[in-house]
Protein backbone atom coordinates (compact mmCIF):
# COMPACT_ATOMS: atom_id res chain seq x y z
CA UNK A 1 0.00 0.00 0.00
CA UNK A 2 1.26 2.83 -0.66
CA UNK A 3 1.72 5.97 1.94
CA UNK A 4 0.44 9.34 0.51
CA UNK A 5 3.43 12.11 1.02
CA UNK A 6 1.63 15.96 0.20
CA UNK A 7 3.79 19.04 -0.53
CA UNK A 8 1.95 22.31 -0.80
CA UNK A 9 2.74 26.18 -1.54
CA UNK A 10 2.21 27.24 2.38
CA UNK A 11 -0.68 29.52 0.82
CA UNK A 12 -2.39 26.87 -0.55
CA UNK A 13 -5.79 25.70 0.96
CA UNK A 14 -5.51 22.59 0.00
CA UNK A 15 -2.62 19.45 0.29
CA UNK A 16 -2.66 19.18 -3.69
CA UNK A 17 -1.56 16.14 -5.54
CA UNK A 18 0.34 12.84 -3.47
CA UNK A 19 4.09 13.53 -4.70
CA UNK A 20 4.90 10.12 -4.76
CA UNK A 21 1.48 9.11 -6.59
CA UNK A 22 2.37 5.38 -6.81
CA UNK A 23 5.63 5.01 -5.59
CA UNK A 24 6.41 3.62 -2.13
CA UNK A 25 9.04 5.16 0.23
CA UNK A 26 10.09 2.29 2.66
CA UNK A 27 11.33 3.06 5.93
CA UNK A 28 15.08 4.86 5.99
CA UNK A 29 14.77 5.11 2.30
CA UNK A 30 14.90 8.47 0.86
CA UNK A 31 13.38 10.93 -2.22
CA UNK A 32 14.80 13.63 -3.73
CA UNK A 33 11.48 15.92 -4.55
CA UNK A 34 12.27 19.40 -6.37
CA UNK A 35 9.04 21.76 -5.53
CA UNK A 36 10.30 24.42 -7.26
CA UNK A 37 7.55 25.09 -9.70
CA UNK A 38 9.09 28.06 -11.42
CA UNK A 39 6.62 30.57 -8.95
CA UNK A 40 9.28 31.67 -6.61
CA UNK A 41 7.74 30.31 -3.88
CA UNK A 42 9.94 29.16 -1.02
CA UNK A 43 7.70 28.22 2.28
CA UNK A 44 5.76 24.65 2.12
CA UNK A 45 3.84 22.17 4.54
CA UNK A 46 4.28 18.50 4.24
CA UNK A 47 2.28 15.61 5.48
CA UNK A 48 2.80 12.13 5.23
CA UNK A 49 0.21 9.73 6.22
CA UNK A 50 1.31 6.16 6.88
CA UNK A 51 0.32 2.33 6.74
CA UNK A 52 -0.52 2.59 10.94
CA UNK A 53 -2.38 5.56 10.43
CA UNK A 54 -0.16 7.85 12.09
CA UNK A 55 0.54 10.90 10.63
CA UNK A 56 4.00 13.50 10.16
CA UNK A 57 2.54 17.03 9.59
CA UNK A 58 5.36 20.54 9.07
CA UNK A 59 4.70 23.50 8.06
CA UNK A 60 6.61 26.50 6.64
CA UNK A 61 9.51 24.99 5.85
CA UNK A 62 11.79 26.73 3.38
CA UNK A 63 12.51 24.76 0.53
CA UNK A 64 14.69 27.71 -1.04
CA UNK A 65 16.96 27.34 2.47
CA UNK A 66 16.51 24.00 3.32
CA UNK A 67 18.95 21.52 1.66
CA UNK A 68 17.60 18.13 2.86
CA UNK A 69 14.48 17.89 4.86
CA UNK A 70 13.61 14.79 6.88
CA UNK A 71 9.70 13.93 7.83
CA UNK A 72 9.44 11.20 10.63
CA UNK A 73 6.10 9.88 12.03
CA UNK A 74 4.72 10.90 15.74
Amino acid sequence: MATPFYGSNAGSDSWEEDVLGDDVLKPGNSVVVNFDDGSGYCKFDFLAKFDDGTKAEKHGIDVCETGVFRLTGD
